[in-house]
């Protein structure tokens, strides 16, 4: 489920905090004991036997009720339907939650635990937190339940919502309700209306309007058939979403370009024109003479600027202590030395017009939640401000207001999709050009030792570039340095070979922007080669293709999806044990694409197996009719990769 807030003030005192549905447990029938397979699927590990999903927005409330029948072992294992996750957005909470497990023989095994809470996704500005645990007692043929509300605080409502339709396991009943808030709202002058779009919805699946509301009844619905790197998956799912709008604009251009003019105000009135904000910019500048050395001062200068979006969240008693002040405008963020994302970002515009640069504020929308949809109309698509500069003629982006961003360089969830410019003359939405494959390398150096046994160890080196390094080091603010060490370690594990111990010896550059993140690693690979006789069978390449699960497929029903443009460019020295020489290298290997080039070559120096293999990929979104010429180019990167060098000879200990 994905909602996103918009604090309103209620103006009827009435609609205060809401108080959650009963809803009582539903009888079990005997066909739901009878279900021992999913139709067209008899190998499925459980179904579904029943949803329920009830939004009621005058009570800040959304009842859910899910019953799922285990069909065989696999639905038992962990991250199965057994142990169930709830998702939780931001200044949410969960009320009356219970679950249980029936078993055939009539028993039942109530949930009486406390659920474990965990952080599950964080962002700008914003936190998703799930509620976990675990079915007591479940065993094969067992039913299990649970239902909950997920309640919003009394003085918010979701000006987005929508229905979850399709799941990951086939559904047999499916009931949806949705009652909208009709009363008067505090932000919506000049009225507001609440309107519903559906995308996707199968032939024979329709939602009508009912009571002041909508309803949606439907059987059998097939589980959503997720793949690996492919689209948000809300663009392909059946959905119904709902949202709230002031007014109904003549067209779906004229509530964008009204948007923009009035967030382009909005703006304007923060950004003002203060000497504080002067003063920065010209300390900033100092004595530089060219125009993009300009910039990029005043670049610098707005990420010293404390960014709160990306410090962890506080407690009351520690915000009293801190006194953060709300900033008003630009020279505010100046003076107490700190803001959020969207009010850095101003202060950039704000000092880049002092220093006479034509900079625009941006609307982005986030391609990692989801595509834009231009007849969706909710400004909850567009919140992250991004900048445009003109420099010396070309129009260049930047996002001073996301911790550790580069110059020139955009987070990748705001690039290749839509944006509103805003602009007093009328806004429009424009596209945010894509980053090629240089804006995001990842250099890997292995010197490594192979025992005549076929075990490998030594040292890796990584270097991270661009989105390689500015993912890895967002991802670090989420955790403490164990967990920053950790997720380095489970990454460089994942493309080692089973069984591979990784530890970190040091990692640089977590705080830096422009320069790498690089990190060592001790690696120990056992039976990395293998004995043949008098001959070691020694893969040349050490690391594993990230993609390759992408393409195991020979047809895929979604296309094919990365986040960012990337480069991989790779050298692994292995030296071979005493008393082997070589009797074969492979050979060089080649393959290419308009936008995508692979090259591995090996050769044996001076009782070293030496192999540099480059890989690079220009582009992002790649359509089912490219499917099969990107198959085959990973294909031979594959191929390539898992090429072997023979080594002839040996000791005793090998050759018994």
């Amino acid at each position: 489920m994905r909602r996103i807030s918009l604090t309103l003030i209620l103006l009827l005192a009435a609609c205060c905090a809401g108080k959650a549905q009963k809803q009582d447990w539903l009888p079990v029938t005997q066909q739901d004991w009878n279900t021992k397979e999913v139709p067209g699927d008899p190998g499925a590990a459980a179904i579904q036997l029943y949803y329920a999903e009830d939004i009621n927005d005058p009570n800040n409330s959304r009842f859910v009720y899910h019953r799922v029948k285990v069909l065989n072992e696999k639905a038992l294992q962990p991250t199965g339907p057994a142990d169930v996750e709830i998702l939780v957005p931001p200044d949410c909470s969960v009320s009356d939650l219970k679950a249980r497990t029936l078993h055939p023989d009539g028993s039942i095994v109530e949930f009486t635990g406390k659920p474990f809470q965990k952080v599950v996704v964080k962002g700008l500005g914003f936190k998703f937190v799930a509620k976990t645990f675990t079915f007591p007692e479940a065993t094969v043929g067992s039913i299990l339940e649970y239902k909950y509300v997920l309640n919003t605080p009394a003085n918010t409502i979701f000006l987005i919502s929508e229905w979850d339709i399709q799941h990951d396991l086939f559904t047999v009943q499916e009931s949806l309700t949705m009652k909208p808030y009709l009363q008067g709202l505090q932000g919506f002058m000049r009225g507001y209306q609440v309107s519903a779009v559906s995308t996707n919805l199968p032939k024979d699946v329709k939602f009508e309007r009912k009571a002041g509301g909508w309803e949606l009844h439907a059987r059998n619905l097939q589980a959503f058939p997720k793949e690996p790197y492919m689209p948000p998956e809300n663009f392909y799912k059946p959905q119904v979403r709902f949202f709230y709008i002031n007014y109904q604009p003549d067209s779906d251009d004229r509530y964008w370009h009204d948007l923009g003019k009035a967030l382009y105000d909005e703006s304007e009135r923060f950004i003002g024109s203060r000497g504080e904000v002067k003063q920065a910019a010209l300390e900033a500048v100092g004595g530089e003479a060219t125009p993009e050395g300009k910039l990029r001062k005043l670049y610098t200068r707005a990420q010293q600027i404390r960014n709160l979006t990306f410090e962890r969240e506080r407690t009351e008693q520690e915000l009293k202590k801190e006194e953060l002040k709300p900033n008003e405008n630009a020279a505010d963020v100046v003076i107490h030395g700190y803001g959020s994302h969207n009010e850095i970002s101003r202060l950039f515009v704000a000092m880049a017009h002092a220093a006479g640069f034509d900079a625009t504020l941006l609307e982005a929308s986030n391609r990692k939640q989801g595509f834009f949809t231009k007849s969706l109309l909710s400004r909850s698509q567009v919140e992250s401000e991004i900048v445009a500069v003109n420099l010396n003629g070309r129009a260049i982006y930047l996002d001073p207001g996301t911790k550790f961003c580069p110059f020139g360089l955009l987070p990748w969830q705001q690039t290749s999709t839509q944006a509103l410019k805003l602009d007093k003359k009328g806004s429009e939405l424009v596209l945010v050009p894509s980053a090629t494959q240089d804006k995001a390398m990842m250099q890997r150096v292995a010197n490594v030792n192979l025992s005549d046994d076929g075990t490998l160890k030594g040292e890796v080196a990584i270097q991270y570039t661009g989105s390689e390094a500015l993912e890895r080091r967002l991802d670090a603010l989420k955790t403490d340095e164990a967990g920053a060490k950790k997720m380095l370690e489970d990454e460089l594990k994942q493309s080692l070979p089973p069984g591979a111990v990784v530890k970190l010896s040091q990692a640089q550059g977590w705080e830096g922007r422009d320069e790498p993140l690089s990190a060592t690693f001790s690696v120990d690979v056992p039976s990395y080669a293998s004995l043949a006789g008098k001959r070691l069978l020694v893969p040349a390449f050490l690391f594993q293709t990230r993609q390759i699960s992408t393409f195991k497929q020979s047809e895929r029903r979604f296309p094919v999806y990365f986040p960012f443009a990337f480069a991989e460019l790779d050298k692994v020295a292995i030296n071979i044990p005493g008393g082997y020489t070589a009797e074969s290298v492979p050979e060089q290997q080649e393959a290419g694409l308009p936008y995508a080039k692979y090259q591995i070559r090996s050769q044996i120096k001076a009782s070293q197996l030496i192999t540099e293999r480059n890989l690079l990929l220009n582009g992002v979104f790649f359509p089912l009719e490219r499917y099969p010429e990107l198959r085959g180019f990973f294909s031979k990167v594959q191929v390539g990769d898992e090429l072997q060098a023979v080594m002839q000879g040996g000791s005793t200990h090998a050759q018994n």
